[in-house]
């Protein structure tokens, strides 16, 4: 691994690690200082797992892979994507969470219903467009792929051939020239895609976590401090399986294997099955935004998908880890077999 990818491995593992820090640090601080009794000991640990859930959400993974899998097209290794993405998303929690504390039992039920209906309409449109265009150019990526894959096949390209058509970013970047890479150029700018991720407010991790906190100011048992040590805690959980995610998904997709062939192979199953992913998660918002604005009750069965966004997130990883696992079996078979062949070659005499 290159020194510049580790030193972003160390900073990334840094800050989740100094998130991670914060957040238990102050939730401890202020768990030992209240009554055995209290509500808030334990639930610390809740605000961690919603964290991690809320990780493993459909939406999350989709953004994710799919901005992994085309910053790595164009030669990039985007390993801080998934941490900047929960960073962005985690920041509207956090910030709502301040809000509750400081105004404690001013802001009416009323007034959090208002702010979410109003995020709702900005954080589905968003994530449906965001979610639908990278699908598009995962698409064309794939399209470019099974055009290599064909060639190698036929003879009519070589393997130098076929990783020069790697290297040159695939057909979005000839499409769209220096402005994709404008655009997708650096890990930082998830964060601002998954602010508008988080604006919904539409998960049951978010609206508990809120309600949390609310509770806690409402009653005036809780310190200002405490409050906030809860969405920190969300954000650790959040960050770390995020992060881990994004990691994972830029080794995927930019594994060398000597075998051009296998690569490929293994890049179309990946692209299509982080296109398909894409478009059903993008589809499924975009019903969400015609039913509530355009009345398309047609529609409301798939929106209704929205709801079971983290059982889809868990399914989607384990598709990955079962797709991943086989290729290294592939990998690791072909690589014996490529060693014996070699081995033959060079030595014909202990050949059988």
């Amino acid at each position: 691994m290159p020194g510049r990818s580790k030193r972003t491995l160390i900073l990334i593992a840094g800050a989740v690690l100094l998130i991670n820090v914060a957040g238990w640090g102050l939730y401890l601080g202020y768990a030992r200082t209240l009554p055995a009794g209290s509500a808030y000991v334990g639930i610390g640990v809740i605000a961690y797992v919603l964290g991690i859930r809320h990780a493993f959400d459909a939406d999350h993974i989709a953004a994710i892979d799919d901005s992994a899998r085309l910053m790595v097209n164009n030669g990039r290794r985007p390993f801080a994507l998934g941490f900047f993405f929960a960073l962005g998303h985690s920041a509207v929690v956090l910030i709502l969470c301040i809000i509750v504390g400081l105004t404690a039992g001013a802001l009416s039920g009323q007034g959090m219903e208002l702010f979410q209906d109003i995020g709702g309409r900005i954080g589905t449109f968003a994530a449906a467009a965001f979610l639908l265009i990278v699908a598009w150019f995962n698409f064309r990526v794939l399209g470019q792929l099974w055009r290599t894959n064909r060639g190698l096949r036929d003879g009519s390209l070589t393997d130098a051939d076929a990783k020069d058509q790697m290297r040159q970013g695939g057909p979005m970047s000839r499409l769209l020239g220096a402005r994709l890479n404008r655009n997708l150029r650096s890990s930082w700018q998830m964060l601002p895609i998954g602010f508008l991720f988080g604006l919904g407010l539409e998960t049951a991790s978010e609206v508990a976590l809120l309600s949390l906190s609310a509770e806690g100011a409402a009653s005036g048992a809780l310190p200002f401090g405490a409050l906030i040590a809860l969405p920190l805690l969300f954000a650790a959980g959040m960050s770390l399986f995020d992060t881990i995610d994004s990691i994972a998904m830029v080794h995927v997709y930019a594994s060398t294997t000597d075998a051009t062939q296998q690569r490929i192979g293994l890049n179309l199953v990946m692209t299509a099955v982080t296109a398909a992913i894409a478009t059903i998660i993008g589809v499924v918002y975009l019903s969400e935004v015609l039913v509530r604005e355009a009345g398309v009750t047609l529609l409301s069965p798939v929106a209704s998908l929205s709801a079971h966004f983290e059982t889809f997130g868990y399914i989607i990883v384990s598709i990955y880890a079962v797709i991943w696992a086989s290729a290294l079996l592939v990998i690791r078979r072909t690589g014996r077999v490529a060693a014996a062949t070699s081995a033959a070659r060079l030595n014909p005499m202990s050949a059988p």
